[in-house]
C-alpha cells in the first residue's frame, strides 16, 4: 500500500503539482452532503482493501467514504476510482484537497517521489481524526492488510496498537477488519462481493490504466494471481 519509488527529472515533478479541485466539497457544506445515517469514516484510496472493506461495511451500514488528496501523483485516478466504486453501492465520497501541504513536505527531500509523504497512513490516521471529530462520527475503518506490515511501520502492530489506544483517548475508535489477511485472501473477500475490480486503481504513476511494472502493480498482480485471476482482466497497459 505505501510501496513509492523516486522521480529525478523536472517534468516528473511537475507532474505532480496540481492546482486544488473545483470539484472538492466546501467544508461548510459536509454536514448536508454526507449521508444523515452514516456512523464510520472509510479512508479510501480506490485500491484493492479500501474497496473491499466499502463493499463489506456496505452490506450493513452506511459508510461515509473519505479520500485525501495530499499530492500523490495518481490522486486523480484513485478519486475517480472512490467515486465509481461509492456510486456502485450508492453512498456519497468526500474529497479533502491537503495537495500543497503534500507538495511542501515532497520539496523537502532531494528527489521527488510518486508518494510524497513518510509515513504516509500516521498522516491520514491523524487527517481522518480530525475530519471524524468534527463530522461526530466515532469510528474510523482504514484497509491495512497483513502485506502492508511487511514493508511499512506504520502498518505493524505495534504502531496500530498505539495509534488507536491514542485515539482512545479522544473517543474516537479505529478499526482495521483486514489487517490479518493477505492481499490475495482480501481479493477473495472482495470476489464474494462482487467487487468490480476494474473500477479499482493500484498504479503509483497516475495512468489511465494501470502500467504493469510500478511496486504497487506488481504487488497487485501478484496478489490476483494467487486468487486465481486473469490479469488480462484487471486493465493493464500492455
Amino acid at each position: 500500500m505505501l510501496s513509492s519509488i523516486s522521480m529525478n527529472t523536472h517534468t516528473e515533478t511537475a507532474a505532480i503539482i496540481r492546482q486544488p479541485d473545483p470539484m472538492s466539497p466546501d467544508p461548510m457544506s459536509l454536514e448536508v452532503a454526507r449521508p444523515k445515517t452514516a456512523n464510520c469514516l472509510l479512508l479510501m484510496s480506490g485500491g484493492i482493501e479500501s474497496s473491499t472493506l466499502l463493499f463489506q461495511l456496505a452490506q450493513t451500514e452506511c459508510p461515509q467514504p473519505v479520500f485525501l488528496d495530499y499530492a500523490q501523483r495518481a490522486a486523480q485516478q484513485e478519486w475517480e476510482a472512490v467515486q465509481r466504486l461509492s456510486e456502485n453501492q450508492q453512498v456519497q465520497a468526500q474529497r479533502y484537497d491537503l495537495s500543497a501541504f503534500g507538495n511542501a513536505v515532497g520539496a523537502l527531500r532531494a528527489e521527488r517521489y510518486h508518494v510524497p509523504l513518510p509515513h504516509r497512513n500516521f498522516f491520514a490516521i491523524a487527517a481522518i481524526a480530525t475530519i471524524a471529530s468534527n463530522l461526530n462520527i466515532q469510528r474510523i475503518v482504514i484497509g491495512l492488510s497483513a502485506n502492508d506490515a511487511q514493508v511499512d511501520t506504520c502498518s505493524r502492530p505495534a504502531f496500530q496498537n498505539a495509534i488507536t489506544n491514542t485515539l482512545g483517548t479522544l473517543n474516537l475508535q479505529l478499526e482495521t477488519p483486514l489487517i490479518q489477511l493477505s492481499k490475495a485472501s482480501i481479493i477473495l473477500e472482495g470476489n464474494r462481493l462482487h467487487v468490480p475490480w476494474k473500477k479499482t486503481y493500484s498504479c503509483l504513476l497516475g495512468r489511465e490504466k494501470h502500467c504493469g511494472f510500478c511496486p504497487q502493480c506488481k504487488k497487485r498482480r501478484e496478489a490476483f494471481a494467487q486468487a486465481g485471476a486473469n490479469d488480462q482482466d484487471l486493465g493493464y497497459n500492455p
